[in-house]
């Protein structure tokens, strides 16, 4: 782990190394910021010598012995997403867990042509949980996307989008968390198409969108070669692109339409692919989404399931930073299903822009307060006014 985040894929490169570290029992290393090499090298060393066998406490006591305070040893637990005391992962450490796994099953299938399907039960475990806890704060993460990692980073939002769309409708955690899985994985076809293709900056040509359009078909074959084969991600990886009137690709007859779930990861697919800068494209605002999106229901989208998506969404997604018009800056929080524009804000600035010591917590959609209203002027770009949203949610 670093900073509370499973780093999956180094801990497949580095196996003997965390044996290692489990056989001394320690189960954390901390690191203040003004650690030296040279310190670094005496505790690498003591965890390394065979001839003294030291474990974790005597390790930490000999650190103390050479006067290293900026490196400590630490036999506690580490922190898991639940510690069976109700202590769980906070949720932006269960996105940052879900991204590093999309790396590693990204890799591992490139290099070994198998999916670690115990890390992919894992983390739809881990984001079932945070939505059954906390939806809102589910959907204000997978607004805050890192742009440079859309491969990995697109898994995790539809995943995050999908379960929360279907717990709207449902209340059935198994269910939950085999969309979670389906979710995670709708996009694995695209492990087998050119990174060229995957990022060109221009418009694709013809042979490249003919083989663009395989990896519904792509990621089929590949979750039916895996020991473990689920039966809802393989529906889910061919229909997510076949539309609602099944105008889509690829263009497969089936009787009765499209499996609901793969209905709902359609939308959302959609919903994360629109807003989400790309390589050749700036990411639309959350209600241009929706306006394009509405002239597809009925086409693209199952109308009563999209108006679900846009009840929950709403115009203003938890975690999006605007400004009120009284000049005071405020991050969503929740979306009132009957008033799409009011939804309530944390406040975290004054007029003036000074932030907030203690942010205030205001429903918009309430009456009048201090004898002004309060409502939504425009949206803001959180890197341009240099606000952390993470540290808000």
């Amino acid at each position: 782990m670093f900073e509370g985040i499973p780093l999956y894929e180094l801990k497949q490169v580095v196996f003997k190394t965390t044996q290692l570290l489990e056989l001394k029992e320690i189960r954390c290393i901390r690191f203040a910021k003004n650690f030296t090499p040279n310190e670094l090298s005496v505790c690498v060393k003591l965890i390394t010598d065979k001839s003294r066998a030291l474990h974790a406490d005597s390790i930490q006591k000999e650190l103390s012995k050479n006067n290293i305070s900026s490196i400590s040893v630490e036999k506690k637990p580490s922190l898991t997403a639940d510690d069976g005391k109700g202590n769980f992962l906070p949720a932006d450490k269960i996105y940052g867990s879900s991204v590093e796994a999309n790396k590693l099953i990204f890799n591992t299938l490139v290099k070994e042509n198998t999916i670690p399907m115990d890390i992919v039960d894992k983390v739809a475990e881990d984001i079932t949980d945070l939505i059954a806890r906390d939806k809102s704060a589910s959907l204000a993460l997978s607004s805050l996307r890192d742009y440079d990692e859309y491969t990995f980073t697109h898994s995790t939002n539809v995943a995050i989008l999908s379960v929360t769309l279907a717990s709207n409708i449902l209340n059935n955690a198994e269910i939950l968390k085999d969309l979670a899985r389906a979710a995670l994985l709708h996009d694995i076809g695209k492990t087998r198409i050119p990174m060229e293709i995957l990022n060109k900056l221009g418009k694709l040509t013809t042979e490249e969108w003919d083989l663009m359009r395989q990896h519904p078909l792509l990621g089929v074959k590949i979750l039916e070669q895996q020991e473990e084969v689920n039966e809802l991600a393989v529906l889910v990886a061919c229909q997510h692109h076949m539309k609602y009137d099944l105008s889509g690709y690829p263009a497969i007859e089936t009787s009765g339409g499209l499996h609901p779930l793969s209905l709902i990861v359609n939308i959302c697919d959609v919903y994360d692919a629109i807003t989400s800068k790309r390589s050749y494209k700036k990411p639309f605002p959350p209600d241009k989404a929706l306006s394009i999106m509405m002239r597809l229901i009925g086409c693209d989208f199952e109308p009563q399931l999209f108006k679900i998506f846009t009840q929950m969404i709403g115009v203003y997604p938890p975690g999006t930073l605007v400004r009120l018009n009284t000049q005071e800056l405020a991050i969503t929080r929740k979306v009132h299903p009957q008033a799409l524009l009011l939804p309530e804000v944390k406040i975290i600035s004054k007029p003036s822009g000074s932030l907030l010591e203690n942010p205030i917590i205001m429903n918009l959609s309430d009456e009048q307060q201090n004898n002004e209203k309060r409502s939504i002027k425009t949206l803001m770009d959180p890197s341009e006014a240099k606000i952390d949203i993470i540290s808000y949610i």
